[in-house]
């Protein structure tokens, strides 16, 4: 009887032929070579213990902070250096830009870092085809709603601390340049944009939204703006969820810090009158207030459907 061809793919399952070693790894089966070349069929084994690396832990997240505050100090010894020089006391719109640029860029630069080093793609999703009118005017009416809402406990704060930082911008082109343009894009490229996908991709969508808000919070120093920053944040964390664009928060940021900027500029130091001095009949101010904290409640319980809903599909 005529022997029976040789099948390459049986034969190489007992052989060390090439073919026998493809068979292995197809079988699942580890093939004597694997670790020693890599090949089309194999990965390196170390490969995804270097990119697994757990990324951000909370060190990685304090550090962040850290930057934000040594940059800070950095930015405000430059600003006096230039103040002497100019011979001046005051800290013009220009050098508040410029503390402004060098407290932000260099934790901007270092979650960049972290992230190449981490080997994870980009954060930065702007999505300009994804920003949606309707979403974004109902985030300014949750703004305003949630400004009304907070504006009995805001006001247990002293007024000194805002007055401060409302002086240093100040009026004119270079603090629109800073309020209006530079803090939208600077900040939502640091907290919804890289500090966000990063606790995304490491404890979920609920924690991202939290933890950058916190954080969005915390860098604003003062604590009536800690509380207020902290609130805006979780309506930007839920726009962008919504969205998944950065351009939409950047935009919402820019109308929101533009309100703030038109009423100073308009209003001067009566921009800090509260609405309940500015409404008389106490039951008008209350109709408001009500409907005001209706709509917040309602988007407040929204994010956290919204939020479940994410945990689920993750």
């Amino acid at each position: 009887m005529q022997k029976a061809e040789n099948n390459p793919i049986e034969e190489g399952k007992n052989s060390p032929t090439k073919e026998g070693k493809i068979a292995h790894i197809v079988e699942g089966e580890k093939a004597p070579f694997a670790e020693d070349r890599k090949t089309p069929f194999t990965e390196d084994k170390k490969a995804p213990a270097r990119s697994a690396r757990k990324f951000p832990t909370w060190v990685d997240l304090f550090a962040t902070v850290g930057i934000f505050v040594l940059s800070s100090l950095v930015g405000s010894l430059l600003a006096i250096v230039i103040m002497k020089l100019r011979g001046t006391e005051s800290l013009t719109p220009d050098l508040t830009l410029l503390y402004y640029l060098v407290q932000m860029l260099p934790p901007i630069a270092y979650i960049v870092w972290l992230r190449r080093k981490a080997q994870r793609p980009s954060a930065l999703h702007f999505g300009v085809r994804r920003v949606n009118l309707p979403i974004l005017l109902w985030g300014v009416a949750v703004l305003l709603a949630s400004s009304v809402v907070l504006e009995p406990l805001l006001l247990l704060f002293p007024k000194e601390e805002y007055q401060n930082v409302t002086d240093m911008v100040g009026l004119g082109g270079w603090a629109i340049l800073s309020v209006v343009v530079c803090a939208p894009i600077l900040e939502e490229i640091l907290f919804r944009g890289l500090i966000f996908e990063s606790c995304r991709e490491r404890f979920g969508s609920g924690a991202a939204v939290l933890i950058s808000a916190l954080l969005f919070g915390l860098v604003h120093g003062v604590p009536v703006q800690i509380i207020n920053a902290f609130v805006v944040g979780l309506i930007f964390g839920y726009i962008y969820l919504r969205t998944g664009s950065l351009l939409s928060v950047i935009i919402l940021h820019a109308i929101n810090n533009g309100i703030a900027y038109i009423s100073l500029a308009f209003f001067g130091d009566a921009a800090d009158t509260t609405l309940r001095d500015l409404i008389g009949p106490d039951w008008l101010y209350w109709t408001i207030y009500g409907l005001s904290a209706v709509v917040f409640v309602y988007a407040m319980v929204r994010l956290v459907l919204n939020l479940r809903n994410e945990t689920e599909l993750e």
